[in-house]
């Protein structure tokens, strides 16, 4: 959309302008028509001074065809001015636009480099679709009463770029209006760090804008993030059915879209992983929603945040206001939660919703400290 409104601003600029140049030609073509009818023939200077005197013309020279000569010189001028202008202006619509795009290019190409310097592709994927298997560092820290802090190497299910604006910045039509995104990759949002001076990174804000101008020219469309999502919920769902007959759609669009933030130690799905200190450790998930980047979600909480059940479907949706922290590494700049009304279906959205509400308190604090579970230790 933003796209065809530039060009169809190009296009009346281009036909206004061949409007006004050709009222000007026919204007100047009756002006020339006319004096000619209305000329005299003009009576020269009957003297003529011999080359050796040197005199300059006298006022009836200078008054008869040379100064008709200044005179259609300057009419000349004015009439290349006239209609040269118009023509310029006729062709700055497209001038213009093919500034935009030779900067725009150049700013994606820029940030194409960029991204490939901070290792974007390592962990959301070579075509920014997401990567299941991210490396990050994992900090869990003294979760375990009888064990000491562990920093592990852990995977992590990165998210996918292509579709960022299906969740951030959802109200944005052009490069111009785009805020949220931009701001995350300043300050960083979750395990993703900061790449902006400002949040403590290593680039400067015209590399964080290009970054912004590579992402957006690599978006992909609503239906196709749609599509996908769909698809990941099929594949999904049927791998847990194998273990669990009794799952619900709910239950598996929240860990699809929300346990990535609301559930603790989410990498440890993935399964045994490598801490720094060597061997081989399992550390498991926590209890759904009960919170790590983003709040725990319960019965309880989200009954006192959204006594009615549409407010809460409605968050979901549009996600939080901007600027509005969220979870106990809430820093400035942070982006809360985000909006998946352009990827989810109405009915998929209220489905995890009733699944959130569900969620027993009373199991999410019961988190024990038996998760972990180092190679040769039979305790």
């Amino acid at each position: 959309m933003p796209e065809l409104s530039h060009m169809l601003a190009v296009s009346t600029e281009r036909s206004v302008a061949i409007v006004l140049l050709a009222v000007v030609v026919v204007g100047w073509a009756i002006y020339v028509f006319v004096n000619i009818r209305q000329a005299k023939a003009e009576a020269g200077s009957e003297i003529e001074l011999a080359p050796n005197r040197g005199n300059l013309p006298d006022d009836e020279e200078l008054e008869g065809r040379r100064l008709e000569k200044v005179q259609a010189f300057g009419v000349l001028m004015l009439l290349i001015m006239a209609l040269v202008l118009p023509v310029y202006w006729m062709l700055e619509g497209g001038r213009r636009s093919g500034a935009e795009t030779s900067f725009s290019e150049a700013a994606v190409s820029r940030g194409e480099a960029v991204a490939t310097a901070a290792e974007c592709f390592d962990c959301h994927g070579a075509d920014l679709g997401g990567a299941r298997f991210a490396p990050v560092v994992l900090d869990i820290g003294h979760q375990f009463s009888d064990k000491e802090s562990f920093v592990v190497n852990t995977t992590w299910e990165a998210p996918s770029l292509d579709d960022v604006f299906t969740r951030f910045d959802t109200d944005a039509e052009t490069l111009d209006e785009v805020s949220e995104v931009r701001q995350i990759l300043v300050y960083g949002r979750g395990v993703m760090p900061a790449w902006g001076l400002e949040g403590g990174g290593p680039y400067n804000d015209q590399q964080i804008d290009d970054l912004v101008a590579w992402l957006w020219d690599n978006r992909i469309t609503d239906e196709e993030a749609q599509a996908r999502a769909a698809a990941r919920y099929e594949t999904e769902f049927a791998a847990q059915r194998e273990t669990n007959p009794a799952v619900t759609q709910g239950e598996v669009l929240f860990d699809l879209h929300c346990a990535r933030c609301h559930t603790p130690r989410w990498p440890g799905r993935g399964g045994a992983q490598l801490p720094n200190n060597g061997g081989t450790i399992e550390v498991l998930p926590g209890p759904d929603g009960a919170g790590r980047y983003g709040p725990a979600l319960n019965s309880v909480s989200l009954q006192r945040l959204f006594p009615e059940f549409e407010d809460h479907v409605s968050f979901i949706s549009t996600g939080a206001a901007d600027n509005v922290a969220f979870g106990q590494f809430a820093r400035l700049g942070n982006y809360g939660m985000p909006g998946f009304g352009r990827v989810l279906s109405e009915r998929e959205i209220r489905a995890i919703a009733a699944y959130e509400r569900n969620l027993d308190p009373q199991r999410q604090a019961a988190v024990g400290f038996d998760l972990l579970h180092e190679a040769g230790d039979d305790e």
